[in-house]
């Protein structure tokens, strides 16, 4: 059971809801996970899938900074985090995938919360422009979703 990384890559989803994904699937293509009850992981050992969300996160990266982008507490972005959090944490935890899921999602929640009230308090308290913390954000998640990878195995 790995619940502790499906946590921390739901909470990695939270704060960009395709990381967690694109760090995932590229580390089980990378070492070609074997075949899985656990749909999930199936799909995101694929190459493809793998290809596709490398290009979704690095677009969500640079979306992230646009004026005109919903809060990550509006309805459908949140909902959006969760299904990704749930997702990440349904294939890291292999067999126990429907409560690596639940897991996942709660970590999505958790950090799509904080990070709001996080990023809101800085922004309009300490006046450091959104554009600033949206890095900063960034390379927290890409740190922390690495590091998280680096001590798991995939296969």
């Amino acid at each position: 059971m790995q619940f502790l990384p499906a946590f921390g890559l739901g909470f990695v989803s939270g704060l960009r809801s395709m990381m967690g994904l694109a760090f995932f699937s590229d580390r089980a293509e990378e070492h070609a996970v074997q075949s899985s009850d656990n749909p999930a992981l199936a799909l995101l050992k694929r190459p493809e899938t793998a290809a596709a969300l490398k290009f979704m996160a690095a677009g969500e990266v640079l979306m992230d900074k646009m004026p005109f982008m919903p809060a990550r507490t509006d309805l459908l972005p949140l909902m959006g985090r969760l299904t990704m959090g749930a997702f990440v944490g349904a294939a890291i935890s292999k067999k126990d995938w429907a409560q690596g899921a639940a897991v996942g999602a709660v970590g999505a929640l958790t950090a799509t919360y904080a990070a709001y009230i996080i990023r809101k308090t800085l922004n309009e308290e300490a006046h450091i422009p959104n554009l600033v913390l949206g890095v900063v954000e960034d390379v927290i998640v890409v740190n922390a979703a690495n590091r998280i990878m680096n001590e798991i195995s995939v296969s």
